[in-house]
């Protein structure tokens, strides 16, 4: 099981970074077409794609790190209000379907990745094939299905008493560490 937390660990890692690059370039990018836009009066015909792209890409990674700092919407009031075997049952189940809905969006984004490698179809401004740029759907929904799929480990692991106990805990620790105010 460390294994799989150091895994994570590298993971999380990954994706902070490419939120801070993908986040710091597609914002550097705007500014200077704005700036060539109203002071030499031509802008970069690209730039809005790619700024674009960027913005998207930083979402999913982002997306994909919430589920493992626990930023995502759920319901911890009410399942902490729950007997502390149900609240680990509710918990196990909505685990569950959070990772059949990840899963299913994984394969939907291999499947998209793929129909658009067939299709050889290329972006407008950037030429850039557009399964280069979807292949971010695959690769941030398997990430956060790994994350889910390390929650359902340590809930099935954690005896139910500790678990109603913990609920929502990933919130506090990401404040704590500065991550969200």
């Amino acid at each position: 099981m460390e294994t799989l937390y150091k895994i994570d660990k590298i993971l999380g890692k990954i994706d902070k970074f490419l939120m801070v690059v993908l986040a710091s370039s597609a914002t550097i990018l705007a500014f200077v077409n704005v700036v060539a836009r109203y002071t030499f009066g031509t802008s970069l015909v690209w730039a809005g794609e790619l700024t674009t792209y960027l913005f998207i890409w930083m979402t999913l990674f982002g997306a994909s790190y919430g589920f493992e700092i626990g930023m995502h919407m759920s319901f911890d009031a009410i399942v902490k209000a729950l007997p502390a075997k149900l609240c680990k049952s509710v918990t196990i189940f909505s685990l569950l379907i959070v990772i059949i809905y990840l899963g299913l969006l994984t394969v939907w984004g291999v499947n998209l990745v793929r129909f658009d490698y067939m299709t050889q179809q290329v972006s407008i401004d950037l030429q850039i094939p557009f399964w280069i740029i979807y292949l971010v759907v695959p690769i941030t929904m398997a990430t956060a299905t790994w994350r889910v799929f390390l929650k359902l480990l340590e809930a099935i692991q954690t005896p139910a008493a500790q678990l109603k106990i913990r609920a929502g805990e990933g919130m506090e620790e990401a404040e704590k560490e500065g991550l969200l105010e």
